[in-house]
């Protein structure tokens, strides 16, 4: 008889093993907290259970609090073909062996000549033209859960306006259609959700100093980039990175050197800073032909620099990586196929 109970105990199944949603809240949180949000994706495809906290502030409170925040860049692309508008948001995450754009599905409708501006985890769209004509609308994109929401209308239609956040309100300046001081700019609170106007003695000064990007009278895009302590102005003109001291009155524009112009030739189209400041991403295109179908493919390229100064008018350019983010079929997207982007930290 005992031998049988013996026999029956030691056939009896094992104990299940503890799963991990089973763990304590702060533990599961603890450990979402280190992986990269590259991943999150993939993760909230597991169950709700793992979609809600992925979403979760906590997490990224959690995130914040550990020393595990990243920065992803938000990019759009203008993929405009037969003069049908079509423009596409996309994310390249930091992760050095997968520099692929993943595509952003749920993005609003992106409107020509909006402002976009991002803080913390979110990203704002502020006016734009509709056919046409300027317009009011803002709306707001939660990088965490890929949801969007509109905000309340400024007080007056805008284009290509300059936008920067200060003290968490955020300053719009310019892109009314009468330049007069009244109405060159208003601010948005978040915490009352309301926009108020304000009063620029130096409109055109404070445009420059609050711009996270600004484009001059040239057409040139610029970015602001701090360089051993010194916020340098790095831009894209003729296809070629430029650089611009801070007292750039007395210097002027210079070619960043010892740059391996092989590599992107003199098609670079966009300049975006990256490396927490430090560094630029770059932009262009290459088009190829292939023989046995006889068709063209457009690559999408995109590279990050990194500077040294030497002396008050050499700055010396590194690539730190390049590759091909992009591919579609065809030859045809507009020469200027960057249309915005943001940096996103979280």
């Amino acid at each position: 008889m005992k031998t049988e109970e013996m026999k029956e105990s030691s056939e009896a199944d094992p104990p299940p093993s503890p799963t991990f949603s089973s763990l304590p809240y702060d533990i599961i949180l603890n450990c979402l907290a280190r992986v990269s949000r590259f991943h999150y994706p993939t993760l909230s495809l597991v169950s709700k259970e793992f979609q809600s906290l992925i979403t979760s502030r906590e997490l990224y409170a959690t995130r914040s609090r550990i020393g595990k925040t990243e920065s992803f860049l938000y990019i759009c692309l203008n993929l405009t073909k037969n003069n049908n508008p079509k423009y596409r948001w996309f994310t390249l995450p930091p992760v050095p062996n997968n520099q692929k754009l993943l595509p952003i599905r749920l993005f609003p409708y992106h409107l020509k000549s909006s402002t976009i501006i991002s803080t913390g985890s979110e990203i704002y769209r502020i006016g734009g033209l509709l056919w046409g004509n300027r317009n009011k609308s803002v709306s707001i994109f939660d990088c965490r859960s890929h949801q969007w929401r509109r905000l309340p209308k400024m007080r007056l239609p805008r284009a290509s306006a300059a936008a920067h956040v200060i003290d968490g309100k955020i300053y719009v300046i310019g892109g009314y259609k009468y330049n007069d001081s009244q109405n060159q700019g208003e601010v948005y609170d978040p915490n009352t959700q309301t926009w108020e106007s304000i009063l620029l003695t130096t409109p055109l000064d404070l445009t420059t100093k609050v711009s996270r990007k600004v484009y001059d009278m040239h057409g040139m895009n610029i970015c602001f980039v701090e360089i051993d302590n010194l916020l340098c102005q790095i831009s894209v003109s003729d296809g070629k990175l430029n650089w611009r001291h801070p007292r750039g009155d007395d210097i002027g524009w210079a070619r960043v050197k010892r740059l391996e112009q092989g590599r992107f030739g003199n098609h670079l189209v966009y300049v975006e800073k990256s490396g927490g400041g430090r560094r630029v991403t770059v932009w262009w295109k290459s088009v190829v032909f292939h023989y046995r179908s006889r068709e063209y493919e457009t690559e999408i390229w995109c590279a990050e620099i990194s500077f040294e100064r030497h002396g008050l008018e050499e700055l010396w350019g590194f690539v730190e990586w390049s590759k091909k983010v992009f591919t579609f079929n065809g030859c045809d997207s507009p020469t200027n196929f960057v249309m915005d982007s943001a940096i996103v930290t979280n």
